[in-house]
């Protein structure tokens, strides 16, 4: 029998309910949620809003079953109540894999359960008992599920939160707190607060055993109606643990922690932004100084005409540190491009200005970039088949040259030479390629590569050197790959290449791939042949001549299965710096899922382990 939650039917999960401080005014209409309940016997009294069920009884509200020989339900201000021993399941299947006995309960619509003397069963065996157990939807005040992990040498860790839901839109873009607390065995703690909204994320850690480490990753972004623009970015860790005791290896391999609030706003050509930076060294103590001040932008930027563009853009900041005299850094870039066609010839040009200034109480720094490009290309396209999606081939014939002149003037402060231009000297280059594409423009599968070889040319030493670089995308459903490489073939044998694979579909088995690397004394140089490397500041991808590479394998083993192993490497070293391994499982009907991940990263020792139930995913 099926039951509606209207008029006079309403006792089973519809209520009114009134916003405390809320102005008087008439009661909410009722939500029409459905019951579906099976039972050899039931008698209905409607004076007390009462239903009174037995044999074999079988009751589905929204995603819960209950199973029950005798219940009764009634009607409260809170809810449905529910007086009898049963079982009740987070899925409607009739041999749920974990299931809580009860004495009472309280259904609560939407998804909110209210378990009195609730004894938790995997299959039909007892695993623990606990008198009361509330289940709450993710747009209600609830506890976050028990936190069990052993990370290496610091040992067995144990911990619960609870979710906090904030104001504002619910289901995918609600926001919402979440505070977790967990302590060693050991001795230790480890605090975690994570604050989601639509526009930002925010999670800080504080864990403390013997030593403390205070981690902020931070980002978010805001506009108002007028265009007016607010963005925050935090990526910190900091503490006497903080590196030893951050499980991943990507954010202990950055050296410096920054910080950036930018408050923006302008018009269709000219942007202006006010705000804040700051930067200090990864892994410093907490109470360390940092290097933070006031910065502003300004841009301008627009066509000039058909296939013509000009940009410019100017950063000033300065920031000071406990201790030590301020710094003031002024960055500027401007770029003018145009482009016209003249026959079956493309023809472009492209200026490229940059410029850095850093000055101290006693010193200053300054360094400069110019340099120009241009370029010719015949590009040829043809479309085979028919439809509104055929495949096209497109290839570009090219030659190009250009000139780039940088100086630098004076030593520039640590916290900002990674900000420098080009290396000083005046380059010179040629070159002659091609380019071709090959795809379905609705599918989004293409297949492109770029080829082209010239030669370098120190105007200074007037040396001229070979060089040779090439590009090869490719996107579709079963392979994906990207793969960038640079020569020089000279004495010095200097070479970068950077390259992605994918072999499967991302949703199925599937092998992932990188290797990134270099030989010689500046891997740097040989990538200036690449257009995009060429314009504007370079900066060094490498920081020293080396290989490293990782790969990742997922196998979804069922539907409900699946399992990941990964693993990055030092391929110069022949050492592995970290791997990991997990395996998934969710419950067909999707009432509970189980994750369990291990691993070890280079400079801790052991094995770091955790496993996650999530009974309500």
């Amino acid at each position: 029998m099926r039951i509606p939650t209207l008029p006079t039917l309403a006792l089973l999960l519809a209520f009114p309910g009134v916003a405390r401080g809320a102005e008087p005014g008439p009661p909410p209409e009722p939500v029409p949620y459905w019951v579906d309940f099976e039972a050899g016997r039931v008698e209905l009294d409607p004076e007390l809003m009462k239903l009174e069920l037995s044999r074999k009884v079988t009751i589905v509200v929204d995603r819960y079953r209950l199973t029950a020989e005798r219940l009764t339900l009634s009607r409260t201000q809170r809810g449905v109540e529910i007086d009898g021993e049963g079982r009740v399941a987070f899925c409607p299947c009739e041999n749920a894999p974990v299931s809580f006995g009860f004495q009472q309960a309280i259904v609560a619509p939407p998804t909110d359960l209210f378990v009195q003397g609730a004894t938790v069963r995997v299959g039909d065996v007892p695993v623990l008992w606990t008198p009361i157990l509330w289940l709450r939807s993710p747009d209600r005040f609830g506890l976050l599920p028990p936190r069990l992990a052993w990370r290496g040498e610091e040992g067995l860790v144990a911990g619960a939160g609870v979710h906090v839901p904030l104001a504002g839109k619910r289901g995918p873009t609600l926001s919402a707190l979440d505070l977790g607390a967990a302590g060693y065995l050991r001795g230790g703690i480890d605090l975690e607060t994570r604050l989601t909204t639509p526009g930002t994320s925010t999670r800080v850690r504080w864990d403390h055993l013997h030593d403390s480490l205070l981690a902020v990753d931070a980002h978010g972004a805001g506009a108002s109606r007028d265009g007016a623009a607010a963005a925050v970015r935090v990526d910190a860790i900091r503490g006497a643990r903080g590196l030893a005791g951050t499980l991943e290896l990507e954010p202990v391999s950055r050296r410096w922690d920054h910080a950036r609030a930018t408050l923006s706003g302008g018009g269709e050509h000219v942007v202006g932004a006010i705000g804040g930076v700051a930067t200090a060294r990864r892994g410093a103590a907490i109470d360390a100084g940092v290097a933070a001040g006031p910065a502003a932008a300004l841009s301008f930027g627009g066509a000039l005409g058909a296939g013509s563009s000009a940009d410019t853009y100017v950063e000033a900041s300065t920031i000071r540190q406990r201790g030590q005299s301020a710094v003031t850094l002024i960055v500027h870039h401007a770029s003018l491009s145009a482009a016209t066609a003249l026959g079956p010839l493309v023809l472009s040009a492209r200026l490229d200005e940059h410029s850095v200034v850093d000055s101290r109480e006693t010193e200053a720094s300054a360094s400069a970039f110019a340099g120009t490009r241009l370029a010719a290309s015949a590009p040829l396209a043809r479309a085979f088949g028919v439809g509104s999606d055929p495949l096209v081939h497109r290839i570009e014939p090219f030659v190009d040259a250009g000139v780039r002149v940088a100086e630098r003037r004076g030593d520039s402060s640590e916290v900002f030479r990674a900000l420098e231009a080009a290396p000083v000297g005046r380059v010179a280059l040629g070159s002659a390629g091609v380019a071709s594409a090959l795809g379905r423009y609705g599918s989004r599968e293409a297949l492109e590569l770029e080829v082209r070889g010239g030669a370098l040319g120190d105007l200074d030493t007037e040396r001229v050197e070979p060089a040779l670089a090439s590009e090869l995308c490719a996107d579709g459903e079963w392979v994906g790959a990207r793969v960038e490489s640079a020569a020089r073939p000279d004495s010095a044998r200097e070479l970068f290449a950077s390259g992605r694979l994918r072999l499967g579909r991302a949703d199925d088995l599937h092998v992932e791939s990188h290797v990134t690397g270099g030989r010689g004394d500046a891997p740097l140089a040989a990538r200036t042949l690449l257009t995009d490397h060429f314009a504007g500041s370079v900066r060094p991808y490498l920081e020293q001549p080396g290989w490293s590479a990782g790969a990742r394998v997922g196998v979804p083993w069922t539907r409900q299965l699946a399992s990941e192993v990964a693993a990055e490497a030092d391929a110069t070293e022949a050492r592995v710096l970290a791997w990991r391994a997990a395996l998934g499982y969710r419950h067909p009907c999707g009432c509970f899922a189980l994750l369990g991940r291990t691993g070890h990263r280079i400079g801790r020792d052991g094995f770091d382990v955790d496993v996650t139930l999530d009974l309500m995913p």
